[in-house]
């Protein structure tokens, strides 16, 4: 019988961990287990060889067989790289590189990004890179394509403005001026006369009278 066993078999009131007990376990730990002796709560776990306890999620872990503290190195001994990893979370196992979130995968030995892909230290492998873009990359692109989208409109209007024949009032405003020789003025337009129309005259109705002609003379009698 192993430590362990023999650690099961002296508590034997083994009951369900809590929501904060499971925060409080490492993820090396092998096994575990919540016990009450003498009306108070234990949390047990083994690690290698090693059986560890503690009073709670806010109390240290202990070794069983001469109570004294578990070093942060040891809990951390099994961490590899565990240099480049800021905000380590003994426990957890969790961190950031270069600004990103990274977990420690047991079954992988390696740390990963939170997609699951590896992480390369002081490398320029393209699994360093998270597969999905952050929000500030999001931002960056809807910028992109608006940006994108007033030049296309701008340029159609231009192209719209271009392809409009002129009015014809524009036209002819347009058009140059003929040169005026120099020393002599320009001829003034004459101005536009009226011609005048010829209108038959209306007949009147004669008010005079004709001379009234005497008889021819008669011959005399004899």
């Amino acid at each position: 019988m192993n430590n362990w066993e023999r650690c099961q078999k002296r508590f034997p009131n083994r009951t369900m961990l809590t929501e904060p007990e499971k925060h409080h376990l490492s993820i090396f730990f092998n096994d575990h287990f919540t016990a009450t002796d003498q009306g108070q709560r234990f949390l047990f776990a083994s690690i290698t060889n090693f059986v560890l306890w503690s009073a709670g999620p806010t109390h240290p872990w202990r070794y069983l067989d001469d109570n004294k503290l578990v070093s942060e190195e040891f809990l951390t001994a099994r961490f590899l790289d565990k240099e480049y990893i800021d905000n380590l979370h003994t426990l957890k196992g969790t961190g950031q590189y270069q600004g990103k979130e990274v977990k420690y995968s047991v079954e992988r030995n390696c740390w990963t990004y939170l997609n699951n892909r590896t992480v390369h230290f002081h490398s320029t492998s393209a699994s360093e890179t998270p597969e999905s873009p952050t929000d500030d990359d999001t931002a960056r692109v809807e910028q992109l394509l608006a940006r994108a989208e007033t030049t296309v409109t701008s340029a159609i209007q231009k192209l719209q403005t271009v392809s409009r024949p002129a009015s014809p009032a524009i036209q002819a405003s347009s058009l140059p001026t003929p040169p005026v020789s120099k020393g002599k003025a320009p001829a003034p337009v004459p101005p536009r006369t009226r011609t005048p129309v010829a209108r038959a005259p209306t007949p009147k109705a004669s008010t005079s009278r004709q001379p009234v002609q005497a008889p021819p003379p008669q011959p005399a009698a004899p």
